[in-house]
């Protein structure tokens, strides 16, 4: 009775029952739906266990219904507001920004600047040496400050360069404390 009601756009509620490399099983009280790892979070998502966990209560979106094969797929991303739509109000062109290294490749990094938004820093604004990899100097988790070389919302691209980003200010540092002048005896 439920998967005749249920139809595409629905906002439910159901319980993690099961969790898989990919996805995540809802039971929305007698049918159970799958959210696919895509549809976790507008952000990378290494397993769906970093996300939900079995016995969660979740409002989900219903993407699609087949009632012949019995079959619910759910979002949960779809219940967030994507980063990429007002993208162009938090950044510009130009600016220095903030992220970490979620991802190295050969041909760059991406870096994640929020939940869901990435930008690539392509191997020449990392490295000054053709002959030098993007691993040779960063690793996943890497903390690092960068400019934002381009943006374009509707391609989700966001360009961002390592080697366009002044030095770091030295922090300003107490002095030193004076030595305790030795006595002699």
């Amino acid at each position: 009775e439920l998967l005749s009601r249920l139809h595409p756009g629905d906002r439910v509620r159901g319980q993690v029952t099961n969790i898989t490399r990919f996805g995540v099983f809802v039971d929305l009280g007698g049918v159970e739906g799958l959210i696919h790892v895509s549809e976790l979070s507008w952000g990378r998502v290494r397993h769906p266990a970093d996300v939900v966990h079995c016995g969660q209560d979740l409002d989900v979106d219903v993407l699609s219904v087949d009632r012949d094969l019995g079959r619910v797929a759910l979002s949960l991303k779809e219940m967030l507001p994507d980063p990429w739509l007002t993208v162009a109000e938090r950044y510009q062109v130009g600016q220095l920004v903030e992220g970490t290294v979620t991802n190295v490749v050969r041909f760059g990094a991406f870096v994640g600047l929020e939940e869901g938004l990435e930008g690539l820093a392509h191997i020449s604004e990392i490295v000054e040496d053709d002959a030098q990899s993007p691993r040779d100097v960063l690793q996943e988790g890497d903390r690092v400050r960068a400019r934002i070389l381009h943006i374009i919302p509707s391609e989700r691209r966001l360009g961002l360069s390592l080697r366009q980003v002044p030095p770091a200010e030295d922090e300003e540092r107490e002095p030193a404390a004076e030595p305790e002048a030795m006595t002699s005896k």
